[in-house]
Order: C-alpha cells, then structure tokens, then sequence
C-alpha cells in the first residue's frame, strides 16, 4: 500500500511516498515557487492509496489540495489533531502546530515512549510525549535563519555562514554564526537535560531541515529522523484507513 504525506511548512512543503513504513521517495518545494509546482510523472506510475496534509501555512491548503486532486486523481485529507490519536494534556489543542503532533505521534510509535523530540526547522520545537504516552506539551525557540536574521541589519551580512569556523570569531560574520551555533546548541542541551531528567526519560529524536547540521554539536545521544514528521502522517493516514 502505498501512501502520499504532505507537510505544508512555514518555508516549504515537502512530499514523501512511503511504501508501508519505507520512504520511497522525497522531494520539496519552495512555499513562495508553489504555484510553478511539477510532480515527478513517476508518481502517476503508483498505486497511491491515500494523501495527508499537515499545514502550517494555511493560505497554501486549498492550492496543495487541488494540485493533488487534479494531478493524482485522489482527495488528500487535510489532518488535525484529532486524526493524530494520541492523547493530549495541553491546552487548546487546535491551536498547536500540527508538526509538532504528528512529530510526537511519529516519534513514540516508531522509537518507544516516554521520548523527547526536537525539530530544527524555521522554529525549533521540543516536546514530550510522557510514559503513559500523552503528549504533555514543551518549548519553541526561534531557529537558526530567525536568528542570524535578527542580526542582518547590524551585521550587514548576507546569509548564514556554514562553512566550519573556529571556536571563536576573527570578524563579526563568523561571531554571528559561532553565535547562533553555540547559543542554539547551548538552549536545546538545557531544555534538554532537564526535561530528561524530571520525566526520566533517555530516548531523544532529532529532526527538521538542520537535523544534519547540529547533530554533533548536540552533548547528549540521540536517534536523528529528518523527515519525521512525513513518518506521523504516514502513521496517521495508515491508521484511519
């Protein structure tokens, strides 16, 4: 059985075909180059049995969902948190991102609970899912483009540096960068290791566009899953079958 996941970011919207739980194929595109979208004609060469959406950036919903009917011939459905059937002790939880859901829910079905997961992405997101399997809620911080772009102006710099630099800056690009490296790494490590040690829990996942990136600056093991979020709404979409 073969399945479309659709993750509507705040920058892009990334697509993944799985078959069962193997990813077969990956691509993405730009939020603002959306409407010159091309899928791969091989897409039409499988059985999709059903699209999911999960939406960050409401105003591409309708495009995305007419770009799919029209090009696969099947209705996506758009998820919210109550397709994601995992138990919840927040508050409003229509009004959390449903990323970070569908990360908890992928997360804990894939790597066991209880579990932490952060996401590196335009924002960075912690949560937790508890040993009773509930998501209980966590943290967001601004991630790395917010960061460096706070500083733009001053700097006068035009984008993020990530060529490897030494521990300390020799010009104010390079102490901008180191900056946003070791500050970010420096957060998460704390968030972190309390969170660890008040819920006793010892399974971390990592995941989000710069997974790849701060996955040795992080002190702490973890499991690294890039698309994670593409995983929970396979698992959610396989579920409500």
């Amino acid at each position: 059985m073969v399945n479309l996941a659709i993750d509507i970011g705040n920058k892009k919207t990334k697509f993944g075909l799985f078959e069962g739980k193997k990813l077969l194929k990956f691509f993405d595109f730009l939020n603002e180059k959306l409407n010159e979208i091309n899928f791969p004609e091989d897409l039409k060469g499988y059985k999709i049995h059903r699209c999911g959406i999960s939406s960050v950036f409401p105003e591409l919903n309708i495009e995305v969902q007419k770009k799919v009917k029209n090009f696969l011939k099947i209705e996506p459905i758009l998820l919210n948190y109550k397709d994601c059937k995992i138990k919840m002790d927040i508050e409003n939880p229509e009004k959390v991102g449903i990323d970070r859901i569908l990360n908890c829910k992928g997360g804990s079905e894939i790597f066991g609970y209880p579990c932490i997961v952060v996401d590196i992405g335009t924002a960075i997101t912690i949560d937790v899912v508890n040993k009773n399997k509930i998501f209980i809620g966590g943290f967001i911080l601004p991630g790395p483009e917010l960061w460096i772009n706070s500083l733009k102006d001053t700097a006068l710099i035009k984008e993020i540096n990530k060529k490897k630099t030494k521990f300390i800056g020799k010009d104010t690009s390079s102490a901008i960068n180191l900056g946003m490296e070791e500050g970010i790494s420096g957060a998460i490590e704390r968030i972190v290791e309390k969170l660890k040690e008040r819920y006793k829990i010892s399974k971390v996942i990592l995941t989000g566009g710069w997974c790849d990136y701060f996955k040795k600056k992080l002190n702490f093991e973890k499991k690294v899953r890039k698309y994670l979020t593409l995983e929970g709404i396979n698992i959610v979409i396989s579920e409500n079958d």
